[in-house]
């Protein structure tokens, strides 16, 4: 029973500094190599009990999601621009091939959609970055087409966060 009330408690009233672990796990699952094992599970869950339990507002969530996913997707897109090629000899990308030519394909067609796709897909989420840097793609069409992708991904965590909300009432 202990156990239980010092959860719901938790629950209740989250700690104040739980907020910094939205910027926290929206950097790492687009972070080269890590994003592909942390899931967006974890940012929507502890996203949810902020904005539910009144501990953040919803625009403080928003900012710091969205400044930690384009925080992750830079730092892929440098790891591509620095280590060139060479990524794709890294073990845990080796046996990516179809995901990579996918990745590049649709880069090559539209770097904005490519780019935005990219940051909607789980598993391609941390992989594009990469990808656009190490394609060559320059870093300021890079940066523009990343600021699209992070708004519309923001935008989709705003409604969904105000729809699980309005279903929680």
């Amino acid at each position: 029973m202990g156990v239980l009330d010092t959860i719901n408690g938790w629950l209740s009233a989250p700690p104040a500094n739980l907020i910094y672990l939205v910027p926290t796990l929206a950097f790492l699952e687009s972070c080269p190599g890590i994003g592909l094992f942390v899931s967006g599970v974890f940012l929507l869950s502890t996203s949810t009990l902020l904005y539910t339990s009144d501990s953040a507002s919803l625009s403080a969530i928003l900012l710091l999601g969205f400044s930690g996913a384009l925080l992750g997707d830079h730092s892929g897109y440098f790891v591509g621009r620095l280590m060139g090629g060479r990524v794709w000899h890294m073990t845990w990308l080796k046996n990516r091939v179809k995901t990579r030519a996918k990745i590049q394909t649709q880069i090559e067609k539209s770097a904005s959609i490519g780019i935005c796709v990219g940051r909607l897909v789980p598993l391609l989420r941390s992989l594009t970055p990469i990808v656009a840097g190490v394609s060559g793609m320059p870093w300021r069409t890079f940066f523009v087409c990343d600021l699209l992708a992070c708004t519309i991904w923001a935008s989709g965590l705003y409604l969904i966060l105000t729809n699980l909300a309005l279903i929680s009432l």
